[in-house]
């Protein structure tokens, strides 16, 4: 009975102690946009000399498209337990479906991504097109 406690014990400890280490390293963590500001430090980590002025924000924050002040913009989204930055260029496909815009990147293995953006959405889709013409 006593070698029983003693591994049901040891058990409890390691399971404990797993669960905090998973805590500890952000494993499993569902990392959101917090707002424009985090977007924006987001996107000026991911590219040297970027700096933001501009962000449509997902409603729930996966995924955010950035915007300097020379019209350059960089898609940022939750990827694992981190986020990943591309540029937004000619060639990215947009599609618009009333409030939400989704971008497909070149690089598939990116994937699309559907931004919920609100009355924005259609304003994004046309910087979208702007760029794709520049």
């Amino acid at each position: 009975m006593t070698a029983l406690l003693v591994q049901t014990g040891a058990s409890l400890v390691a399971v404990l102690f797993v669960a905090w280490l998973v805590g500890r390293l952000g494993l499993g963590a569902d990392p959101r946009i917090e707002d424009a500001a985090h977007a924006i430090r987001l996107a000026e980590e991911a590219e040297a000399g970027f700096r933001g002025i501009e962000v449509a924000r997902d409603r729930a924050g996966f995924a955010a498209i950035v915007r300097n002040a020379e019209g350059r913009m960089l898609l940022i989204r939750a990827h694992g337990n981190f986020f990943a930055a591309r540029p937004v260029d000619a060639n990215v496909i947009g599609r618009l479906d009333k409030d939400f815009l989704t971008l497909a990147m070149p690089e598939k293995t990116f994937g699309a991504v559907t931004l919920q953006l609100g009355k924005d959405a259609g304003m994004w889709a046309s910087r979208m097109r702007e760029v794709g013409r520049a």
